[in-house]
């Protein structure tokens, strides 16, 4: 696997990330929880136009495809179902990026890729408290 195609499958997860956070988005019972949700969508978001970024920098084709986790994700019974998929899929993604950043790679994608690491381990940190209080 090529680095551009494991950018391709994060970026294919990331979209189905913003998919499955616009799906939450109704279930949020306070106004808190509204802007955890939002936050964390709208970081899928910059995760996916920075991967594409990532992809063309590296002369690699954008895939168009997008990952089916939302219909898993919605599938779970509970809130708190939900919220745990989400984070395990959210770890997930951060295993991929520890891989990716083990490569040599431009200035500009290694730091984007450890920006986007740090922002899932803060959205799983603040998934994990949302649980603890459900």
């Amino acid at each position: 696997m090529t680095t551009a195609d494991g950018l391709n499958e994060l970026l294919e997860a990331e979209r189905a990330g913003v998919e499955t956070l616009s799906r939450l988005l109704p279930e949020a019972r306070t106004a808190e929880m509204r802007e955890l949700f939002e936050r964390v969508r709208d970081d899928e978001a910059w995760s996916c136009a920075g991967l594409a970024r990532s992809i063309k920098a590296l002369g690699g084709a954008l895939s168009g495809k997008k990952g089916d986790f939302a219909e898993k994700v919605m599938a779970e019974p509970t809130l708190a179902a939900r919220l745990k998929l989400l984070n395990r899929g959210q770890m997930w993604v951060v295993k991929r990026l520890d891989a990716l950043l083990g490569e040599t790679l431009p200035a500009p994608v290694g730091e984007f890729l450890a920006e986007m690491k740090a922002r899932h381990l803060a959205n799983i940190a603040a998934c994990d408290k949302l649980v603890e209080s459900l």
